[in-house]
């Protein structure tokens, strides 16, 4: 069973096999806490990686002991039967961990085109994402879908190019791929060491040190590396090649970052040798959080390389909760603000509602208001996702996701305050924002969060329960699938009244 320990400002959770250490930190550093927190999500196509690449996160960061596999059924975020059974991600996965002093929210989201609908709804309430590629086959048709997804959201992005240790693997290829498929401009950062079964390692552009991976006995679990500068004297082909991918990448940056262009232009504009490697960075952030470009790494999550450098660089490049632009923020003034983007339902606990906060905060046994249900309800408790486990929390402050207990109404989309009185207090500061028009509590639904927008429906079929004494339990059942999936649609047979008509995604 979890047990919580808190000392201080941190937290000790004991979680079955999974250990890690969280750090919490109290409210008068919360402004701090909140430019440490990154929510991101983890998208490819299916059997690009993504499982893999979250499973080396999570051991990497202290969170698990042992390294799971998708083909033996055993990872942290393919928790249920037919995911560990079939081998692939059904339904998204959250799981909150430290690195290095930032507090990760991940998302790890389903690869295949019939669970398009729960990459949606994860990408609602992300801040930042990273898109997993196959490095032998570079873009393929469903990574279209979820950049597109991405793009509507304006969201962020890293581009890893997973299993550069497989036969094909090009790392050249992948890239071109990337820039004219997904018409975006990748920003060179690292380049690899050998590729297929040379790969071994790989060279940070922006600080020319070379990372080589080494195992030391027959575990070669990837926490065993090298890493120091690299010299003309150790390769002259490498070194010229990393000298090439920095200048290129200089240039890239002057051309999309003024304040770059300025440095360069300036005071290094004889010898771009003496630019610091914290001038490029801070580029690459601004032009990654302006979404002008991409970053793209490499490595191979099975093989164990490369993923301690793609944490450091989602804390590096992506943003936290307060770097991105949300309207309504202004409408609340720091009051409570959320949205429920995620349903399940526990047999003993009932509905657990994943919840993003934007601004304010959430405490267990407190009363807020359904704008989209125009009704009050009691959460009971708070609880921190860590994929099928959860752990009991005493507050929940904007920018973090979290599940809630006791909301029996609310569905996935629906917006969450404090009150009645604070939406509509919202309401009519939107309405002064809009130029004065007066708006009635009626017209909060449309000033306040957008919902999860539903694609259209991939699977279709007829139901009917064995007897008319289980008409209303299937009855029930349908409805939870409703509060849980907002793609599935019901339909009550018009010839018979009896069979329903279903639609929507088989998540």
């Amino acid at each position: 069973v979890s047990d919580i320990q808190q000392r201080k400002n941190i937290t000790h959770l004991v979680c079955y096999s999974h250990i890690t250490e969280l750090k919490h930190y109290d409210s008068k550093s919360n402004v701090f806490a909140l430019r440490r927190i990154r929510n991101i999500g983890i998208m490819a196509h299916i059997d690009a990686g993504k499982t893999t690449t979250t499973e080396r996160m999570l051991y990497y960061s202290g969170y698990i002991r042992t390294l799971g596999d998708v083909d033996d059924g055993d990872t942290v975020t393919d928790f249920m039967v037919q995911e560990r059974e079939r081998g692939i991600t059904i339904q998204s996965a959250a799981v909150t961990f430290d690195w290095k002093d930032y507090r990760i929210n991940l998302i790890d989201t389903p690869g295949h085109v019939d669970f398009t609908v729960e990459v949606e709804r994860c990408l609602r309430v992300l801040d930042g994402a990273v898109a997993v590629f196959d490095a032998s086959a570079g873009v393929e048709a469903q990574t279209l879908t979820v950049w597109r997804q991405a793009d509507k959201h304006q969201i962020p992005r890293i581009c890893f190019l997973n299993k550069m240790d497989k036969n094909r693997a090009s790392f050249t290829y992948a890239v071109e791929s990337i820039e004219l498929k997904l018409k975006t401009k990748p920003l060179l950062l690292q380049v690899p060491i050998g590729e297929a079964r040379t790969f071994r390692g790989l060279v940070d552009v922006v600080t020319k040190e070379q990372i080589i991976w080494k195992a030391t006995s027959d575990l070669d679990d990837g926490k065993n590396f090298e890493q120091k500068l690299l010299l003309e004297a150790d390769d002259p082909n490498l070194f010229q090649e990393v000298q090439d991918a920095r200048n290129t990448l200089i240039e890239q940056l002057a051309d999309l970052d003024d304040e770059f262009a300025e440095l360069v232009l300036g005071e290094y504009s004889e010898n771009f040798d003496l630019i610091p490697a914290a001038k490029l960075q801070s580029a690459i952030r601004r032009v990654t959080l302006a979404q002008k470009a991409v970053p793209v790494l490499c490595g191979s999550a099975l093989k164990n390389k490369g993923v301690q450098p793609l944490l450091d660089a989602i804390t590096m490049y992506l943003p936290a909760p307060n770097e991105r632009s949300y309207e309504f923020l202004q409408w609340y003034e720091d009051d409570l603000c959320a949205l429920a983007f995620k349903v399940l339902h526990d047999k003993c606990r009932g509905p657990l509602v994943f919840v993003r906060v934007y601004s304010g905060s959430l405490k267990p046994q407190s009363a807020v208001y359904n704008i989209n249900k125009s009704c009050t309800e009691r959460m009971s408790r708070l609880l921190l996702p860590f994929a099928d486990q959860q752990t009991e929390i005493p507050s929940l402050m904007a920018g973090n996701i979290a599940l809630t207990v006791g909301l029996k109404q609310s569905a996935t989309g629906d917006t969450i305050v404090s009150s009645k009185a604070s939406a509509v207090a919202a309401a009519r500061r939107a309405g002064r924002d809009a130029g004065g028009e007066k708006r009635s509590t009626s017209d909060v639904e449309s000033l306040l969060l957008a919902g999860v927008e539903v694609p259209d429906p991939v699977f279709f079929c007829t139901i009917e329960p064995p007897s008319v004494a289980k008409q209303q339990d299937l009855d029930n059942a349908l409805s939870c699938l409703q509060r849980e999936d907002p793609s599935l649609k019901v339909k009550i047979d018009p010839d018979t009244g009896q069979e329903h008509l279903v639609s929507g995604f088989i998540a």
